[in-house]
This record gives C-alpha cells, structure tokens and sequence, in this order.
C-alpha cells in the first residue's frame, strides 16, 4: 500500500519490537529454512538475530518477512490510512486493550503521516508490556510445574490402582478353579451316596450311612457357600476399584486440560501487577473488576484450592472456599455468604443440597451468584471477569 513502509524502512528500534510481536518461533524458523539456512543447530534468539541482520535492507529474509508481516496488518492498515493522523492515538490505545498489538502497531509505525508524539509513545508502552510480560511469563511457569507434579501423582495412584485390579482378577481366577473343584467333589459324593444306597453294609445300619453321607454333603454345601461369598466379595471390590479409577481417569483428564490452559499462557500477554491506591487507574485498570472484592467459591476440587485462590488474590480480589459438605461444616455458610461479593458454584463438584442452600442464601442477601459447569481453573477465571452489568445468576462451562 501507498504511505506505508516496508519493514527495511522502519526506523532501526522499532524492528525489533515488530517481529517478536509478530512472528512466533516457528515462524521464525520456517522463513530462515525457505530462504536456505541450515537451522538445525540454531536456538530461537538466534533464529532472530539472523533475520534482524537482514531487516537492514532489501533481501530474500526481508522480502519474506515484510509479505508475512504485511498480510497479517492489511486490515489494520486500511484502518490506519482512513483515520485522522489526529485520532490515532485512540485507535492504537483501543487495540493495546486487547493485547493484539503486532499488527496494530506495525501499521501505525510504518505509515509515514503517524505524528512523532505517538511513535514514541508506541515505542515506550511496548518496551513496558514486554517487562509485564516477562514477569507473568515467569509466573505461569511456576504454575505449570506445579501442575505437573500434581498430574504425575495421579498417574501413580492410576497405576497402583490398575496393579491391584490385576491382582484382583488373579484372585478371581482361583476362587473359580477352587469352586470347580469343590463342585467336581461334591458330584462324586452324591455318586457315592447312590453307589452306597445300593451296596448296604449289613454290619452298618442304613440310618447311620445316610447320616455320615448326609453330614459330609453339608460339610461340603457349607464349603462351597463360604467359596461362593468369597467370589461375590471379590466381584464387589473389582467394581469398586473400577469405580474409583475411572473418577482417578476423569480427574487426570481435567488436570491435563488445565496444565495445556497453563502451557498456552506462556505465549499470551500477562498483565501487570497493581500500582496501588496512590495511582489507582480505576475503571481503566484491567484489575478494577475484583479490587478489594470478596469472591466465595462452593464445592469444587479440593486440592485446587491454592489454584483458585490465585486467580482470585493475584486479580486484586480476597478468595473464600468452602467443599461443599454441609455436614462437616454449615454453621459459618451464612456468615461468608453474606461478606461476601460473588458466589462460586461448580455443580460438577458439589452436593445438591449445598447448591440449593447457597442459591436460597444469595437470594435472601440479595448477592450475585453464578453457577459454574465445571470446577476446572479456566470456567473459574471466566467467571470472576464476566462484566458486572449481566445477569446476577449465571451459568459457566
């Protein structure tokens, strides 16, 4: 397009902010491979410096890296050359809010009519995010090795569990095979009793025969009963420890979902932390929606708690939890309700009675009170950043 740089004609500082906000490291990769650099024993920074030697000028990189970066801010470049020189600034701050700033801010620095005031201050803001970014970046990290230890000893659980159901099945095997057996020895004592029946000793009574056999029979009766309620106990085991892996199964697949939801964060912008009330931005403030506001959470997965509790303290809010369990504790439910801003209620993970006496609670204290699909870490975080003017009962997967 007319009025808009190329990238070897941007100004030398503003390259570099530009390509790390738009190329990942894949693609980073895949341009220097395409214009035929060995990049097998490069790592990622050196892949940017190889394609920041080349932004000096016109070449195969630049040519390269200036269509990919063109086509990706075309529409913001339509944007930026409709727009007043003087109304700039507010299209470039409304797009920061979103945190999509590669494209944005390559539009408005190679159109040649951007005032100097606004490229310096383009300049400052992304120089700052990425300081914010690199902390954040760091946090999440933390967060997903913990995540991880969390997912192994899970797995090891799953394993132990799976071992004893093996054991289990061995264990059926046998009592089958000793049921067998003692119904082969059953059937032949019957053979004997009619065997007997018709070689009647004359020395020994037919009364005194038939009660030696008959009391062998229950002997043998009550040997196969005890057999048979072996079996039954150990079938019964056997399901219950299929039970407990599939919820072991169900747990590991919600804690890897949430370890991926970590993962991912490490690419996207994390913002920063709260300058305090001295310099209180208020409404502009990405963290306003949860300063100084209590958020109460029922039911959900125990061992998630410190989980929950940091979305909630790290956004500028106080985090209260409760498992869920009226009969363990039901006298202080009143009392947290009522302190508190926002309600929390995973059904998933939760008892009927305790969502029905937290809604009932919420209603007489007149709270918001939202209904959560799942107890997973991001329906949590989507439901303390849902805006204020919607529905005070909602319902979040």
């Amino acid at each position: 397009m007319s009025k808009f740089m190329d990238i070897w004609e941007v100004e030398s500082h503003f390259k570099c902010p530009i390509l790390g906000a738009m190329l990942s490291e894949q693609k980073h990769r895949s341009i220097l491979e395409k214009c035929g650099y060995d990049v097998r024993s490069l790592k990622p920074y050196e892949y940017h410096s190889r394609i920041m030697e080349k932004l000096f000028g016109k070449n195969t990189v630049s040519v390269k890296v200036n269509n990919f970066i063109r086509s990706k801010s075309s529409k913001y470049m339509k944007q930026v050359r409709n727009t007043d020189p003087e109304a700039l600034r507010d299209l470039w701050q409304s797009q920061l809010k979103t945190g999509n700033v590669g494209p944005m801010m390559y539009a408005i620095i190679s159109y040649e009519d951007t005032p100097v005031d606004l490229l310096q201050d383009v300049h400052g803001e992304v120089h700052m995010l990425a300081h914010a970014n690199m902390t954040g970046i760091i946090d999440v990290r933390k967060e997903l090795v913990k995540t991880r230890d969390i997912l192994e000893k899970e797995k090891q659980k799953n394993r132990e569990k799976q071992a004893r159901i093996k054991s289990l099945v061995l264990e059926r095997k046998a009592d089958g095979k000793r049921l067998v057996n003692a119904e082969k020895e059953n059937a032949a004592l019957k053979a004997q009793i009619r065997l007997r029946e018709n070689r009647v000793d004359p020395d020994i009574s037919l009364e005194q025969t038939i009660g030696s056999q008959a009391l062998r029979i229950r002997e043998l009766e009550k040997a196969l009963e005890q057999s048979l309620q072996v079996v039954q106990n150990k079938e019964r085991e056997h399901r219950a420890l299929e039970i407990d892996m599939f919820s072991l199964k169900s747990e590991n697949e919600l804690l890897q979902s949430e370890m991926q939801g970590l993962a991912d964060g490490l690419a996207s912008s994390v913002l920063p932390p709260c300058q305090g009330d001295s310099n209180c931005l208020k409404e502009e403030c990405s963290r306003y929606q949860l300063c100084a506001k209590r958020i109460f959470m029922i039911g959900g997965m125990t061992k998630m708690k410190s989980y929950y509790k940091d979305i909630i303290e790290k956004a500028g809010g106080t985090f209260e939890y409760h498992d869920g369990y009226l009969k363990n504790s039901s006298t202080n439910l009143e009392a947290k309700v009522k302190r508190s801003d926002l309600i929390l209620c995973p059904v998933n993970c939760n008892s009927h009675n305790a969502c029905l006496r937290v809604k009932k609670l919420c209603s007489q204290f007149n709270k918001e009170f939202k209904i959560l699909n799942t107890a997973s870490l991001s329906a949590v975080a989507q439901a303390v950043f849902v805006a204020e003017n919607q529905n005070r009962e909602i319902v979040l997967s």
